[in-house]
């Protein structure tokens, strides 16, 4: 494989192109562009050069030589379009002041949740004797009681799926599902590569953020 052709099989499998949360965008355009985006977007600014006729016409079309007509010249002249009218995106600045504030809240609301904690382990310990004869008193019925609602429930999901349907009685909606059908997305991934036209029936989710946090503190919990 040459040098060119490398670049080009690199971008092609790099895919999470960021795609713009914009309504105007149909699945099958979101879809391919995440998948091919920073592909097409060399091409499209001519960090590639084009190396195939249909690629040429992709690079006149989306410069504007051309009306553009596959699903690839449709799709970036959109995302082009929508890139250049949309509001300008968060920038490092935004997101350190806004981080800083997070984690000033953070350390307020630790130091709230350790002082209801304090207090409420002052007033545990007034009432923690009551609480362990009470303990004591329904420790064997509490166990006896638990295990044969576990026991009856295991037998009911049992003789559901020996029925073969869903089941209502005495106000339990007994719920049969079939199994759940799995697909090999990475065998799935690697055949869509070579059929492109694919692309238009795979959905793609919204993205998401995770926060993770490098401090010794306990996070404050959820109330």
């Amino acid at each position: 494989m040459s040098r060119l052709t490398t670049a080009h099989a690199a971008l092609i499998h790099r895919g999470n192109f960021p795609v713009p949360a914009d309504e105007h965008f149909e699945d099958g355009e979101r879809t391919l562009l995440s998948r091919y985006g920073y592909w097409l977007q060399a091409l499209a600014d001519g960090t590639l050069q084009p190396i195939s006729p249909e690629q040429e016409r992709f690079v006149r079309a989306v410069r504007g030589d051309e009306e553009p007509q596959s699903a690839f010249e449709l799709a970036w002249t959109k995302y082009r379009r929508v890139s250049e009218t949309a509001g300008p995106r968060a920038g490092p600045m935004e997101l350190t002041a806004c981080l800083d504030r997070l984690q000033a809240a953070r350390a307020v609301a630790l130091s709230v949740n350790e002082e209801y904690a304090a207090r409420r382990e002052q007033i545990m310990d007034q009432v923690r004797p009551l609480l362990e004869l009470l303990d004591a008193e329904y420790a064997d019925r509490l166990r006896d009681t638990g295990e044969e609602v576990t026991r009856l429930d295991a037998e009911a999901r049992q003789l559901v799926l020996s029925y073969g349907a869903s089941f209502r009685h005495a106000g339990v909606h007994a719920v049969y599902a079939r199994g759940r059908v799995t697909w090999d997305n990475k065998g799935l991934t690697e055949y869509m590569e070579q059929h492109p036209e694919l692309t238009e029936y795979r959905r793609v989710g919204n993205p998401s953020v995770s926060l993770r946090f490098q401090s010794a503190t306990q996070d404050p919990p959820n109330r």
